[in-house]
């Protein structure tokens, strides 16, 4: 079978969708054209289900929960924000946003990393805000007080940067309640965890898992209709760009599974965990 292409997919969709009774939503498109979501994912990395379906010109499905881009989930939480004046609280936002407030918890590592990223998009996007204000002076540990016209819910503080010193002991990342995964990986060991928690839904059998490089030999889902499989070599990273500074051979390996890709030159093919689980949540 030939290798699928992004404009395969593309025509596969508007064809889909064609047939389809209503707007098309992504179990309708893998059920009419026997293609995984693993495909879709691969070659559609930032936008996936919800890019393929902008290229092909398919309505948004009512209850389609697939996972937005970056950049709509910080124009969304500017919406909120901009709404009610001021930063919102976890809280707030939920009460005020079209998106839960765990897709955005989780995409950007909790509130530090949420107002770090909101924080970039407003000097890119609206470096006259006033919001941006705040944000700095937040990062100062200075809050200003809300505007005087924000309603302030006494039983939900306001958001705040800072944290507490280090001690002794174990640590964790950011919470994601990810089914059985109560908080972000923050090693290679946690990557390999979660894929394996995910790995068949994403149309991967493992066959072995090695202490060698690569670290894990698994078959993939070409074509769920028909059952066919190819043979994969994996190598778990907790940043994709580690596989470079480790000096791993690239034509010893076919994909790299990672939490976080930070290697956008890269050679292979990436999974990133941390969006992929925004697809899969429940």
């Amino acid at each position: 079978m030939a290798e699928l292409t992004r404009d395969d997919l593309v025509e596969a969709a508007k064809s889909a969708d064609a047939g389809a009774q209503g707007p098309l939503s992504r179990p309708d498109f893998e059920r009419i054209t026997g293609i995984s979501q693993y495909h879709i994912y691969r070659l559609f990395p930032e936008g996936g289900w919800s890019e393929l379906k902008r290229l092909a010109g398919i309505d948004r499905h009512p209850k389609d929960n697939q996972p937005l881009a970056d950049d709509d989930l910080l124009e969304e939480f500017h919406r909120v924000a901009t709404k009610l004046g001021r930063i919102p609280t976890w809280t707030l936002f939920g009460h005020n946003a079209r998106i839960s407030a765990d897709v955005v918890r989780r995409r950007f590592g909790g509130l530090q990393g949420t107002l770090k990223q909101y924080r970039v998009w407003l000097e890119e996007n609206q470096p006259d805000s006033p919001l941006l204000t705040e944000l700095r002076a937040q990062s100062r540990h200075e809050v200003p007080p809300p505007p005087l016209d924000a309603t302030v819910d006494s039983s939900d503080p306001p958001i705040s940067t800072g944290s507490w010193a280090k001690v002794d002991g174990p640590q964790y990342g950011p919470p994601i309640d990810f089914r059985g995964l109560r908080h972000a990986p923050i090693n290679e060991q946690g990557v390999v965890f979660l894929f394996g928690m995910v790995s068949y839904e994403l149309g991967f059998i493992v066959e072995a898992v090695h202490a060698s490089f690569p670290d894990c030999e698994a078959k993939r889902c070409i074509d769920r209709r028909n059952e066919r499989w190819q043979r994969v070599r994996i190598e778990f990273e907790f940043r994709s760009r580690t596989f470079r500074d480790h000096g791993h051979d690239p034509a010893g390996c076919d994909l790299i599974v990672c939490w976080e890709h930070n290697w956008p030159e890269c050679p292979l093919e990436v999974v990133e965990l941390r969006k992929v689980i925004d697809e899969l949540e429940g």
